[in-house]
């Protein structure tokens, strides 16, 4: 099986903005939201200063953590890597919007749920290449699978000194002049605290919660059961 992922060549990107365009339209997105984000930094003084972009979107982690947080199980990870969210499971808690290290996660407001970048799995599924990767203009988005030592993304990560950003499916080639400081692209993953608190007393508490509920509706239908089967009787007797 594949492990897909992308790199994104910072040499080559102009930040023209055609891949977040790209992104909106496949996904008939509101207005506000993006899946793929654009920033320009600078870097340097007066008079040296050089600036150039970085382009970011769900990174699709190894071990993700909007998916441990999810309480549908509307949040997925395919065997070939990709995290997805199965729209029709999600309520709109956006729990996963707080635990994502990246803040990839938009929230769609008319129609009530959390989305994110997808990779376009509906177009790989058919053999196709993301819609961001198929619009860039300089070519600096490359899509493939990370198992293949031969697939271009790994070929990229060998010979142009390309940034792996561990825990995730991407990688960054760096602008030519190498001006721009590490820290501005998205770090190696690290899963937040508030995972763990979720996993270790939220999700307990609320499972408790429901079994509580649960049981609270149980006992309500018995009694009033209960109840109707005595009025019933009474009124025979009578």
């Amino acid at each position: 099986m594949a492990r897909l992922g992308m790199v994104i060549d910072l040499s080559r990107c102009v930040g023209c903005h055609g891949c977040s365009v790209a992104c909106q339209a496949e996904w008939e997105l509101l207005p506000e939201q993006h899946f793929t984000k654009v920033y320009r930094y600078e870097v340097g003084t007066f008079p040296k200063v050089h600036g150039g972009v970085v382009v970011t979107q769900c990174m699709h982690c190894d071990d993700p953590p909007c998916l441990k947080v999810c309480p549908t199980g509307a949040t997925q990870k395919r065997p070939d890597g990709l995290v997805v969210v199965e729209e029709s499971k999600c309520i709109g808690c956006r729990y996963c919007e707080t635990a994502c290290p990246y803040g990839a996660r938009s929230f769609n407001k008319e129609r009530g749920i959390v989305q994110k970048c997808y990779f376009c799995y509906s177009r790989i599924d058919k053999g196709k290449k993301p819609a961001c990767v198929e619009t860039c203009m300089a070519g600096a988005r490359f899509f493939g699978d990370w198992d293949d030592p031969g697939s271009e993304v790994n070929d990229i990560l060998k010979t142009k000194n390309a940034i792996k950003i561990a825990g995730t499916a991407f990688a960054y080639v760096p602008p030519r002049n190498w001006l721009m400081d590490r820290s501005l692209l998205p770090p190696d993953f690290q899963e937040p605290g508030a995972v763990r608190i979720w996993q270790d007393l939220v999700r307990p508490a609320g499972k408790a919660a429901m079994g509580l509920a649960a049981a609270a509706v149980v006992t309500s239908l018995l009694v009033n059961t209960f109840n109707k089967g005595g009025v019933h009787r009474a009124g025979k007797e009578d």
